[in-house]
């Protein structure tokens, strides 16, 4: 990509809370500087066609795939430049959180949010084909499955923002069970432009601690997973940022999108927030990101544009600027 002017980065300090004990808020020195730069625009999307990109995921090879919320679609480019769309069958519904397992990276796996109990659920893509897309795990018409993630085992996680729980799917199950629910993972109320924000919303694991992100409590959670699979107490980790989803660098630093705001923040595990890029970078309320896992791409970020709001959807990059990158 082509490096853009870099400019001083806007720093502030979230809340930060250690898990699992109560402490009082620290307040965090700043010591390093960092450079915003802009967002370089990979792919339009047409709005009007509903090509409203919500998840990203990304392959060992460099291959994306962007679900398009309201087109009920999903979008694959390949490095090469190729581009694809699969129409999945959500029955006047929309594709959310996007996830691939480690462990096997053969299968897309797409939540649906549908009215339709035949559609309403996690669907399956084989990535060889990009075609026949079959439902593996019905999820109930009222509820809102997000974010995506699977651990070191092979456990998929749900993040459900209206319910305010998380769902797990274990190995082969074709059957979602509630792992965690409770007053921190529901919605507030609060309302963004007419729409009520979100409860739980993006999910990542990190070691043996799934992280939730809350958009309308405005709050990072971490539950920890027990050696028998169970949850943990659940623990409010960073306090004060609108995050929609985020992605783990290898240092444990986090890149969050926070979608009202239209920004992009760098959070270090100490609690300090650096905003990398907002709508004067190109950013129009961001909603996922994702490292490029390629040797020679790995402080490179995707970023899905316009979900719900804005009106530029696209799939941007912006560089990380060695601040963090993703583990080989």
């Amino acid at each position: 990509m082509t490096n853009r002017p870099h400019r001083p980065a806007r720093r502030s300090v979230v809340r930060f809370a250690l898990p699992l004990i109560a402490v009082a808020v620290l307040p965090l020195v700043i010591t390093a500087r960092a450079a915003a730069v802009e967002a370089q625009t990979l792919v339009s999307f047409d709005r009007a066609a509903g090509q409203t990109p919500e998840s990203v995921a990304v392959v060992s090879d460099g291959t994306a795939y962007v679900s398009l919320s309201f087109a009920s679609e999903i979008y694959r480019i390949t490095p090469a430049g190729q581009q694809s769309t699969l129409d999945i069958p959500t029955a006047g519904g929309i594709t959310v959180g996007l996830a691939i397992d480690s462990r096997d990276t053969n299968f897309l796996y797409v939540a649906v949010r549908s009215a339709d109990p035949a559609a309403a659920g996690v669907w399956r893509i084989p990535r060889d084909r990009f075609d026949d897309p079959a439902r593996v795990v019905p999820l109930p018409t009222d509820s809102f499955p997000n974010g995506m993630t699977f651990d070191e085992r092979s456990n998929l996680y749900i993040a459900d923002s209206d319910l305010g729980r998380i769902w797990r799917v274990a190995p082969g199950a074709a059957r979602a069970t509630v792992w965690a629910a409770g007053a921190l993972l529901a919605p507030t109320g609060e309302s963004f432009q007419g729409f009520v924000l979100p409860g739980a919303n993006g999910v990542k694991v990190r070691g043996r601690t799934l992280y939730v992100s809350n958009t309308a409590g405005r709050t990072i959670l971490t539950i920890p997973i027990g050696a028998d699979g169970s949850a943990g107490p659940m623990t409010v980790r960073f306090h004060g940022v609108e995050a929609d989803d985020f992605t783990f660098a290898a240092n444990g630093d986090l890149y969050v999108t926070d979608n009202p705001s239209s920004q992009l923040l760098h959070i270090t595990p100490g609690g300090i927030v650096t905003t990398l890029a907002n709508s004067s970078d190109g950013l129009d309320n961001p909603s996922d990101v994702a490292f490029d896992p390629r040797p020679d791409r790995r402080h490179e970020l995707l970023i899905t544009n316009s979900a719900y709001f804005g009106t530029r959807p696209s799939l941007a990059e912006i560089r990380t600027l060695g601040v963090g990158q993703r583990r080989l």
